[in-house]
C-alpha cells in the first residue's frame, strides 16, 4: 500500500498524523520480514468440515462440534481430540475496540493506544486478508464498520476510529453477545480493551467463541494504572459511573492495590489459556508498533 493513497481522518485527528502513517509503512515492512508466507494467497485458515485436507489435531474444548472428534484417538487414549483442516479460504479480521469512557485514562490514553493499535492490525491485515471489519462497544455493540475487502479502503477505517467516541459503560456480555448474533461468517476476533471493571468480560469471550471465531485479547492497561503515583487523602471517581470514594493512599494500600490487580491480570490470562484464546498485555508507556510486533512474532495469525 501506497503511503500516497492514506490520509489522516477529516479534521486532522492527532491520533493518525503524519508520523503515525509513517510508523505504518516501516511497521508493514518489519511484519513482512516476520512472516515471510504473508503475500496474499499463501494465507491458510483452519476449519472445520467435509471435503477439506487434514491439517492437524487438537484437545476438544467446550463448545466444539463432536462430530469432528477423533474417536479412534479416543479409544486410544481415552482423551478427545478434535481433526483439524486447512482450506484456502480468506479469512475475516473483526477488531473489537472497547470505547467505554475508562478507556480514556492515562497519558497517552487507553483509548488513543487501542485505535492505533486496531489500526495497525488492519493496515497488516488488509495486506493478507480479504475483509477486516471493526466493531466499538461499551454498554452494548456501538458503530461498525462492515469488513472491507480492498487495501484501498484504509484510509476509510482511519476515518471511522478517529471518529469514535470515549464514553459510556461497559457491558462485556450483552455487547460481544450481540457481536457474536450478528457476525454471520466467523473469522479473527480480536478484541482491545483494559478488561476492568468488567466481571462478565469472561461471559463475552466465550460467547464470541461459541460464534466460532478466533479470538485474541489484547488487554491494555495505562501506566499510572500499574503504578499509581498517588500519596495521601484522595476522592477517587469512577470514570464509567461516576461513583466516588474517599482513601488515604499510604505505602500498604500501594501494595494491596498492586496485589490485587495482579490477581485480576493472572485471572484473565488464566482464563484464556483454558478456552485456547490468544492473550497479550501491554502497557500504554509501549509503542503501539512494538505491541503489533510482539503479537505478530508470538500469534499464529496474521501469517
Amino acid at each position: 500500500m501506497a503511503m500516497k493513497s492514506l490520509n489522516a481522518p477529516a479534521g486532522g485527528d492527532p491520533v493518525f498524523n503524519d508520523e503515525f502513517l509513517r510508523k505504518l509503512q516501516r511497521l508493514e515492512l518489519l511484519a513482512r520480514k516476520i512472516f515471510r508466507g504473508l503475500l496474499r494467497g499463501e494465507h491458510t485458515t483452519s476449519h472445520r468440515g467435509r471435503g477439506l485436507e487434514f491439517s492437524d489435531f487438537r484437545r476438544y474444548r467446550p463448545g466444539d462440534d463432536f462430530r469432528h472428534i477423533d474417536w479412534n484417538i479416543y479409544s486410544r487414549l481415552d482423551q478427545l481430540f478434535l481433526k483439524l483442516h486447512t482450506s484456502e479460504e480468506d479469512v475475516t479480521l473483526h477488531l473489537i475496540v472497547d470505547t467505554s469512557a475508562s478507556m480514556g485514562f492515562g497519558e497517552p490514553s487507553k483509548f488513543d493506544h487501542a485505535r492505533r493499535l486496531a489500526a495497525a492490525l488492519a493496515y497488516i491485515a488488509l495486506h493478507n486478508l480479504d475483509r477486516v471489519g471493526v466493531s466499538a462497544f461499551a454498554e452494548g455493540l456501538g458503530a461498525a464498520l462492515p469488513p472491507i475487502k480492498t487495501r484501498h479502503h484504509m484510509a476509510r477505517l482511519l476515518t471511522f476510529l478517529g471518529d469514535l467516541p470515549c464514553a459510556g459503560v461497559t457491558r462485556f456480555d450483552s455487547a460481544l453477545r450481540a457481536f457474536a448474533m450478528r457476525t454471520r461468517n466467523p473469522g479473527l476476533v480480536v478484541l482491545i480493551s483494559d478488561l476492568l471493571g468488567a466481571g462478565e468480560a469472561q461471559d463475552g469471550i466465550e460467547a464470541l467463541r461459541h460464534g466460532g471465531h478466533d479470538v485474541v485479547v489484547i488487554q491494555l492497561l495505562a501506566e499510572s494504572e500499574i503504578d499509581p503515583p498517588l500519596e495521601g487523602a484522595l476522592r477517587v471517581v469512577d470514570a464509567e459511573t461516576g461513583d466516588e470514594l474517599e482513601v488515604t493512599v499510604d505505602p500498604e494500600l500501594r501494595r494491596l492495590y498492586q496485589h490485587r490487580l495482579e490477581l485480576l491480570l493472572q485471572e484473565m490470562e488464566s482464563f484464556c489459556r483454558r478456552r485456547g484464546v490468544e492473550y497479550l498485555r501491554a502497557s500504554t508507556a509501549i509503542a503501539f508498533e512494538d505491541v503489533v510486533l510482539k503479537y505478530l512474532r508470538q500469534g499464529a495469525h496474521l501469517r
